[in-house]
Parts: structure tokens; sequence; C-alpha cells
């Protein structure tokens, strides 16, 4: 299995990153400062190193700096975070040997994007599970249907031929199996698969939306409780209502 070492003298933050792969198949190392991190790096030559800017006894920098002047681990990409990115902290990242950056405050898709682009074991959904209702989405004052074809704790991906904008907001309203009424939210466009991409491959063309907001019938933590139940029960099994994928 896959290594990756996350390295945060805040633990918090580890937790956040640790949560974020949580859907992957990869064992995660962790440390709270540079000189821990290169000790760890030297024992366990992980795939692919994550790593702070600011830490107390090494910093991020001069670790990863260690680690590229060591002919026997510099092959590991290492990705900087801080909460800074103007170019002249860029680019001492690059003669650091970085092979990527990453501004805080994270944001899990960006996260998983950046990681995954050196560890293809990264899994860039969390909780998936098979899941085939009629879904009604309303974009610019106009309702479209289409089919969702599997969800997560935090969004769903609808099969469908109406045109999109990566980013675009929109509404929609899907039932679920057990509920007395439908489930409406606020999302966002988060990745589109159009006919012919083979991003996702075996899914129908349509696009992947992150739910941002539940909102219509009833309280709306409660709802959105009502999805993470659902979700947390039912991972691994087809789901079918409603209508035929």
């Amino acid at each position: 299995m896959h290594k990756i070492l996350l390295v945060d003298d805040v633990k918090l933050l580890l937790e956040i990153q640790k949560k974020y792969l949580a859907s992957s198949m990869v064992n995660i190392l962790t440390a709270g400062d540079g000189a821990e991190a290169l000790d760890v790096v030297r024992r366990e030559f992980p795939d692919l190193i994550v790593i702070d800017r600011y830490m107390p006894r090494m910093d991020g920098l001069a670790c990863c700096a260690a680690i590229k002047g060591d002919p026997k681990l510099r092959h590991i990409p290492v990705i900087m975070v801080s909460s800074t990115d103007s170019p002249a902290e860029l680019d001492e990242y690059t003669r650091a040997g970085c092979s990527g950056h990453l501004a805080k405050p994270l944001d899990g898709e960006v996260f998983l994007e950046t990681l995954k682009k050196f560890l293809p074991a990264i899994e860039r959904r969390s909780g998936r599970i098979p899941f085939c209702v009629e879904v009604l989405l309303t974009i610019n004052g106009i309702v479209h249907p289409g089919m969702s074809e599997d969800i997560t704790l935090n969004g769903i991906y609808v099969a469908t031929g109406v045109p999109v904008s990566k980013g675009e907001e929109l509404t929609l309203s899907f039932v679920i199996p057990g509920s007395d009424s439908p489930l409406e939210a606020r999302g966002r466009v988060a990745w589109i698969n159009r006919k012919g991409s083979d991003e996702r491959t075996g899914f129908k063309p349509g696009f992947g939306i992150e739910l941002l907001e539940i909102t219509g019938q009833g309280i709306p933590f409660l709802r959105r409780a009502e999805l993470n139940v659902f979700v947390s029960r039912h991972s691994g099994i087809v789901i079918k209502e409603q209508a035929e994928c």
C-alpha cells in the first residue's frame, strides 16, 4: 500500500487532511515538525509528502531541502503547504525542490486533486455509493430532469445532457429512499464529464455537484443528518428507487 506523510505542528490540521484521505487506499504517516518528518522519511520511504512551511525545530523548507539533498530520498514528491503564495515564496519552494504547493485554508477538492497528480491511488471523492434516483435540477429558473449515478456525504453525480459550466450554482431535489419528502439543496458544479471524456470511465455524460446548503422542507441540519446516515449505512450497496438507471 502507498504511504503518504503528512507534516504539521497543528494536530487539528493533520486530522483534517486525514479526513480528506479517508476514502483513499493509502497508509497515512504523520509528523509534528521537519526534524521528526526527516526521521520518518528515512525510515519509511513514503511515496508522497505534504508538509507545512512554518514549524518549530525544522521548518518545511529546510526539511524539503534535506530530502532533496539525499540521493536515496530526492525522488519523493514534496508538496508545501503555506498561508501565502507570493511569487517570491513560490520561487523559494521551487528552488528547494518542492513538487507542488497548497494554500491555507486547505480546500478538500484542491487538496485531493493536487495529491492525485503524484499518486493515482488518491480517491477524489469520499464515501461514494451507487445511487440511482431521479434528480430535478433548477438552473436559471428552468427545471431539468436527470438521474443520479452515485452520492457522497458532500456531493452527487447526475447523468444529464444539460449544458453547465464548472463552478455554476444550481438547486436540486431528490428523494432519499425511506424519506417522506424530497431533499432540496443548493449546489455547485464541481466537475463535468462530457460525452467522449474518459474522466469517469463507465459513467454517463453529466456532472458532479458539490452540495453547498440543504434547503426546502424540514430543518436543514436534520435533513443533512438524514443524508449522512443514509450514505453511512449503505456504503457499497446499490440503491435503485423510482426509476431504472
